[in-house]
């Protein structure tokens, strides 16, 4: 790690992420945000910005580039300063704000904000689903299909995700899979396969809790299928760091992945959703991204 010394900044909110409103946060910024960096405010208010932000970031060269929302806009951010020397700071305003918990950055806004004059900078990896970057998770089958209904909800926020889970967990059937992990074949059934560059999903449910986002492997996550009552024992395990000890639960670790499965269906990368078809390739990028850290 390094400490900063940077001297001009980007900051980038989006305005409908969490379902919070960004006027405290534009007030904070301006309150609490480094005396000695200067910096732009950039407002992404519609998806099809997408582009035109990205060249912003990318012509203006910021020293640091900060991600004001959830996993989805800390994604596409980070995307646009991959491999470059600008540094990506993150306010984390999002439903779940899985890689700010696992980077350990504090979630109340005025401390994330004074990190990014404060913090250190480390290096973390970027990982790929068919050529579509995550930095957090990427997962297909159960949380796939959550994934994408929560996108596809009115509402956000943990209750809303609480309650498609459990709408749809009783009636969804585990799916077959083959993976080949850096050359190793694997065939099972599996309720969800979860590929892990952080070590959760967000609200601080653990999905990989040994992941390391600098080693520069992906953790394969393959949960297996479970009777509904089992929930019980499984679900703790997720929230105490301890899933991996479940018998229903196998880990793997690898760069280049491959998975097949019988049909096209739902994938999700850092809570996106999308459709792919059924070969699918996950890869790997170590210290792709610079990013401040406590």
């Amino acid at each position: 790690m390094t400490a900063i010394s940077m001297k001009r900044a980007g900051i980038i909110i989006n305005p409908v992420s969490g379902g919070k409103d960004k006027k405290p946060v534009l007030e904070l910024i301006r309150k609490h945000f480094p005396r000695n960096i200067d910096y732009d405010i950039i407002i992404w208010e519609r998806a099809d910005q997408k582009d035109e932000i990205i060249r912003k970031i990318q012509e203006r060269k910021y020293d640091i580039v900060v991600a004001a929302g959830g996993d989805g806009t800390i994604n596409q951010v980070a995307q646009a300063i991959k491999n470059t020397e600008s540094i990506l700071g993150i306010i984390p305003l999002g439903s779940g704000n899985g890689l700010a918990r696992h980077l350990k950055i504090p979630l109340d806004t005025r401390k994330s904000i004074e990190l990014i004059g404060n913090g250190k900078v480390t290096t973390i990896d970027a990982c790929t689903v068919n050529d579509n970057y995550f930095f957090c998770t990427s997962g297909i089958g159960f949380d796939a299909l959550i994934g994408k209904l929560f996108a596809e909800s009115k509402t956000r926020g943990f209750l809303t995700y609480f309650k498609l889970t459990f709408s749809n967990f009783i009636r969804y059937k585990p799916l077959a899979y083959t993976l080949t992990i850096d050359g190793k074949k694997v065939d099972t059934m599996a309720f969800l396969v979860t590929f892990a560059n952080a070590s959760q999903y967000g609200n601080n449910a653990y999905i990989a809790p040994q992941a390391d986002i600098s080693d520069g492997f992906i953790d394969v996550v393959i949960l297996k299928p479970f009777k509904f009552w089992q929930v019980l024992f499984i679900g703790p395990k997720m929230f105490n760091k301890t899933l991996n000890t479940s018998r229903y639960v196998e880990v793997y670790k690898g760069q280049n992945i491959q998975l097949t499965r019988q049909s096209p269906g739902p994938v999700h990368f850092d809570g996106e959703p999308a459709e792919m078809e059924t070969s699918i390739q996950y890869h790997i990028s170590k210290g792709a991204v610079r990013a401040i850290v406590p």
